[in-house]
């Protein structure tokens, strides 16, 4: 059984998305249950380390005010007492979503509190998703990328993806991949530390899959990626030609 903890400092709040989440359960006969609700995320904190359980479901408010931690840094000690913990952010600002690639928390969905209505359809939805994703992990588990856009949270297969550039947009970023063009807040620093291996960032504007490179032009300062044409930059090319070596 999956045990859910949720973490908000308005009671009201914290409340209510209780009974949202207990009320799906009840409706589908999920084999989940809220395991306990905190104001204070250090007493949560307390209470998860000395928990057995892992791989649980978090949902976090983002705008605590608390002294040390706000959703983020919880979310990020929560990583390091359950690294396959689902976390899902619950705020006001839809536009902090990209605060998670920052802090490498790699947050399942973003739910932005609107009105009781769509924050109760918001939450019947991601549990939904949640419990697709565990039946999907079952049979063929892939890796996936997680951004949002708009107001939509995307989960992109890795292998998906061809190229990252960065947008004439303010700290916006554009991924190009198989049959898709999605516009992101982040940055390439931030994804390429995510993504890990498998990935290059071959000029401040480019961070490309180098599986996926189709021809380098090095006369001209250029990398092919499935017909899409990136810039390296001078310094770059020994370590795009050392990578691909390998």
């Amino acid at each position: 059984m999956l045990e859910i903890y949720v973490c908000d400092d308005e009671v009201s709040t914290l409340n209510f998305i209780q009974q949202a989440i207990e009320k799906q359960i009840l409706i589908h006969e999920y084999d989940m249950k809220v395991k306990q609700v905190y104001r204070d995320p250090c007493a949560m904190l307390d209470a998860l380390a000395k928990q057995q359980t892992k791989r649980n479901i978090y949902f976090l408010d983002v705008e605590l005010k608390h002294p040390e931690y706000d959703g983020f840094l919880l979310g990020r000690e929560i990583r390091k007492i359950d690294p396959n913990g689902t976390i899902v952010y619950i705020t006001s600002f839809k536009d902090l979503a990209y605060k998670t690639f920052q802090y490498h928390i790699e947050a399942f969905d973003y739910i932005v509190k609107d009105t009781q209505e769509q924050l109760h359809t918001s939450i019947s939805e991601c549990l939904q998703s949640i419990i697709q994703r565990l039946k999907d992990e079952t049979k063929d588990p892939v890796a996936c990328f997680t951004c949002k856009s708009g107001d939509k949270l995307r989960h992109i297969p890795i292998d998906d993806i061809y190229y990252f550039e960065t947008s004439a947009r303010s700290h916006h970023v554009i991924l190009h991949g198989k049959n898709q063009r999605i516009e992101f807040l982040g940055n390439l620093t931030d994804i390429e530390k995510e993504l890990k291996e498998g990935f290059l960032k071959i000029h401040r504007s480019y961070l490309i899959a180098l599986d996926k490179i189709d021809s380098i032009d090095l006369k001209h300062n250029e990398v092919i990626v499935r017909g899409g044409v990136c810039s390296i930059s001078r310094k770059e090319k020994s370590r795009l030609l050392e990578k691909i070596k390998k």
